[in-house]
C-alpha cells in the first residue's frame, strides 16, 4: 500500500451524536451516516475546487481529461458549506479555451447505501463559461432531496467574480446551508495563522524565514524520529488529526492511526527521503481558512521521496491549523 491519505470508507458501528432532528429530517440521510462527495469531469483547463476555503482539488494542467470522485466529510460541517470553482486560462493574457468544460458536483448518500443525491455544483463550459442553470438558488427536501420551496437544505445561488488573481480567471462560489449529523471539526475554530504568500515580492523574506522555521521546529523532528522508528514520540503530534479523520468517514476509532504507521513503517522505509530545506519545502496559507500547509514544488507533499526500486515516488503535505500559539497537525 502506496497511498498515505486512503479514501477507502470503512463502515462500523461507530455513530456520531446526532443532531436535533429538525422538523423535516426524521427519514432523512443527513441524521444517519452522510457521505459526501464531489465528482468531478473536466478537460481542457486549469482549475482549483475548495471546500470551506480548503484546496480539494487542483488540475494544474489544460491537457488531458480527469473524472474522479472524493468523498470530502473532513472538511464539511453540519450548516453552511462553501463550494468554490476558480478557472484559468492555460497562460496568463490569453482567453480560456472554448473546448473547455467542467463539471463538478456536490452528491450526499448514506453510507450503508450507494443511491445518491445530487444538492448543486458547477457546468463551466468554456464557450458560453457557466451553464445558467447553474445560477439558480433554491431549497430541497432533506428526505427526498427534491426541490421544494419549504425544504430545509438551502442552496444559493451562484456568484461570479472575474480577473481576481489576473486576467482571464473566474471564480464561482456556491453557499449550501445543509443540517447533518456531521460534527464541527476543531480546524473551524482555529486561531488566524500568518497570511505570507509567495508571491508577495514585499514579504518574500518573511516568507522565507516561516519557512525555514517550520522546517526546522515542524518537518526535522517528525522525519527524523521516523526514520529512527521513534513514531510514538510523534503519533500524538496527529492525534487530532487521526480521531477526525476516524469520525468523518464512520471508521472503527483507530482506524487512520493504524494507517499511518504502516505507511511510517513500511512505506517509508523503501524511500530515498527528500531532503528538507527552506528552499524546497515552502509555507502556504490555505486561502479562506485558518490553516497553512508545508508543500513540496507544485504543490508536492513535504516529507517522503523516490522509491529505491524506482517504482516512483510517495509523498504527503503537512496541514497545520494554529491555537494558542502552538501548530497542530490537522489534515
Amino acid at each position: 500500500m502506496r497511498m498515505l491519505f486512503r479514501t477507502i470508507i470503512i463502515i462500523s458501528v461507530f455513530i456520531l451524536t446526532s443532531c436535533s432532528k429538525d422538523q423535516g429530517m426524521n427519514n432523512s440521510i443527513l441524521n444517519e451516516k452522510p457521505v459526501f462527495e464531489l465528482k468531478i469531469h473536466a478537460f481542457g483547463t486549469r482549475y482549483d475546487l475548495l471546500v470551506n476555503g480548503i484546496l480539494a482539488y487542483k488540475q494544474k494542467s489544460s491537457r488531458g481529461q480527469v473524472t474522479l470522485q472524493l468523498p470530502i466529510n473532513h472538511w464539511m460541517r453540519s450548516g453552511e458549506n462553501t463550494l468554490e470553482l476558480i478557472v484559468y486560462p492555460k497562460k496568463k493574457g490569453t482567453p480560456i479555451s472554448e473546448e473547455s468544460e467542467i463539471k463538478a458536483a456536490l452528491y450526499v448518500r448514506n453510507a450503508n447505501e450507494k443511491e445518491e443525491h445530487r444538492i448543486g455544483g458547477f457546468v463551466f463550459k468554456g464557450i458560453g463559461h457557466l451553464d445558467k442553470a447553474s445560477y439558480e438558488g433554491y431549497r430541497l427536501n432533506p428526505e427526498t432531496f427534491e426541490r421544494n420551496d419549504d425544504g430545509i437544505i438551502e442552496v444559493t445561488d451562484v456568484t461570479e467574480i472575474k480577473d481576481t488573481y489576473f486576467d482571464g480567471v473566474y471564480e464561482f462560489s456556491q453557499t449550501f446551508d445543509i443540517p447533518s449529523n456531521l460534527p464541527l471539526w476543531k480546524f473551524f475554530e482555529s486561531d488566524d495563522v500568518p497570511e505570507i504568500k509567495y508571491e508577495d515580492e514585499s514579504r518574500r523574506d518573511e516568507f522565507w524565514d516561516l519557512s525555514k522555521q517550520m522546517v526546522k521546529d515542524l518537518l526535522v523532528p517528525i522525519q527524523d524520529a521516523i526514520l529512527a522508528g521513534d513514531l510514538d514520540s510523534i503519533m500524538p503530534l496527529f492525534e487530532e488529526r487521526n480521531r477526525e479523520t476516524d469520525q468523518a468517514f464512520y471508521k472503527e476509532p483507530g482506524t487512520t492511526e493504524r494507517e499511518l504507521r504502516y505507511t511510517f513503517t513500511e512505506d517509508i522505509k523503501d524511500l530515498n527521503m527528500k531532503p528538507l530545506t527552506e528552499k524546497q519545502i515552502g509555507y502556504e496559507y490555505e486561502r479562506g481558512l485558518k490553516l497553512t500547509g508545508l508543500y513540496g514544488g507544485g504543490r508536492g507533499g513535504a516529507i517522503g521521496g523516490d522509491y529505491k526500486d524506482g517504482g516512483g515516488s510517495l509523498s504527503f503535505p503537512i496541514i497545520f491549523r494554529l491555537k494558542d500559539g502552538k501548530w497542530i497537525i490537522t489534515r
